[in-house]
């Protein structure tokens, strides 16, 4: 069970925090995009949001993910590809885009960064000036997810694992896909599926049309750059 403790201690003490990196993987060339940084610390793991509910409740949201975001950055990018990190809006207001900023960085906004669109606007502005990408993280089929990507204008848009699990055989998950994609071939954004698992979801994602996806068949969240394989096999 998360505590408010090991929240703190998290934050006072940085160093506990353990970066993973889970690969990205163009579902056309099997070529691999970039990684997904992924944050644990004494137990905490950041995604997925639900912790982040708590952490909220608390008023330790911003505080954590400003720890957590630094400390993804502090160990740089990997030799090829994007690096996509986790944040809230809470905790992106209170690092400074001069100082992070980077072409290969993507900003990943949690859906509880999302609720508060004028605030994010500035501050999105500041990154987006700087040259970093911006993504809104686990979109289903909630509206008010999509209506929040239409005001961001965002580069990807990553798409839930709720909607990913099954597609292959499940017909009203690949119609909500499917309308998904089609907002955001509006937007322009570029898609990535999140938890692919099995090879029918990965050719029923390919058949639809999504360019990238991640999950346990491309490769599983491992620490360190030269220990992160795509499995070949996935792809």
């Amino acid at each position: 069970m998360l505590k408010k403790g090991d929240v703190e201690a998290v934050i006072r003490h940085p160093e506990r925090i353990r970066v993973y990196y889970q690969p990205v993987v163009n579902l056309t060339s099997g070529r691999l995009w970039g990684y997904e940084a992924l944050v644990r610390g004494e137990g905490i793991l950041t995604k997925p949001g639900r912790l982040f509910k708590s952490v909220a409740a608390w008023g330790l949201l911003g505080e954590l993910d400003t720890a957590c975001f630094k400390a993804v950055l502090a160990g740089g990018y990997p030799p090829e590809g994007y690096l996509s990190v986790n944040v809230t809006a809470a905790g992106l207001v209170d690092i400074d885009a001069g100082d992070y900023a980077n072409p290969r960085l993507v900003i990943e906004l949690t859906e509880y960064g999302c609720r508060d669109i004028q605030q994010l606007t500035g501050t999105l502005s500041a990154w987006r000036g700087k040259g970093a990408m911006i993504a809104i993280d686990d979109v289903g089929p909630d509206i008010g997810q999509l209506r929040a990507a239409l005001h961001l204008r965002p580069d990807f848009v990553k798409i839930d694992r709720s909607l990913v699990r099954g597609c292959d055989c499940n017909a009203s998950n690949r119609l909500l896909l499917a309308q998904v994609l089609e907002v955001c071939r509006y937007l322009g954004a570029e898609v990535i599926a999140e938890g692919i698992e099995k090879p029918g979801e990965l050719k029923a994602l390919r058949d639809l049309g999504v360019e990238y996806g991640q999950g346990y068949l491309l490769g599983k969240p491992q620490p360190g750059w030269g220990k992160v394989c795509v499995m070949a096999g996935g792809v």
